[in-house]
């Protein structure tokens, strides 16, 4: 029996013993988690979390590279489980578009990109072919509610 697409990426987390989060981080203001116009998609910003155990701070001073590229796999799953919220499975996903990944960075951290790597390389393995994007990385100095990682993202879906 074939199996949908939507179970082969819950399969491949699975597989990274990882899961869906069922309630990703909600809007941090008057605004709505996502929206879905003529086949493309936009997704408000991921984060990987805004309460205590979340990776919060600057990465460089607060937090490691790797706690970093943690808090982007994080932002990822929440991602991941957003767009199966907004398509209701993923098989209607033809792809991610773009990534605009934000890093709230210390002065002289200059690794944004590889602090996204946990990201893409997440939507990569999950998705595979249909989780290739580009991607934009952005320091600043601070994130609103302390978050270490915002991601943006733009996806394509069959109406």
């Amino acid at each position: 029996m074939a199996t949908t697409f939507t179970e082969q990426v819950l399969q491949r987390l699975t597989d990274l013993g990882l899961s869906l989060p069922q309630d990703p981080p909600p809007p941090a203001g008057a605004y709505v988690p996502f929206r879905l116009h003529n086949g493309l998609g936009f997704l408000a910003a991921q984060v990987s979390g805004y309460g205590p155990t979340s990776l919060l701070g600057r990465i460089g001073q607060d937090l490691t590279l790797d706690q970093g590229q943690t808090a982007a796999r994080t932002a990822a799953l929440n991602t991941l489980a957003r767009i199966q919220q907004a398509l209701e499975g993923f098989d209607r996903l033809t792809g991610l578009l773009h990534v605009a990944g934000h890093v709230s960075s210390a002065d002289d951290f200059w690794d944004q990109p590889a602090v996204l790597d946990g990201a893409s390389d997440l939507f990569a393995a999950a998705l595979q072919e249909r989780g290739q994007h580009s991607r934009t990385a952005y320091p600043h100095a601070r994130l609103p509610h302390n978050i270490s990682i915002e991601l943006e993202i733009t996806f394509a879906y069959r109406p």
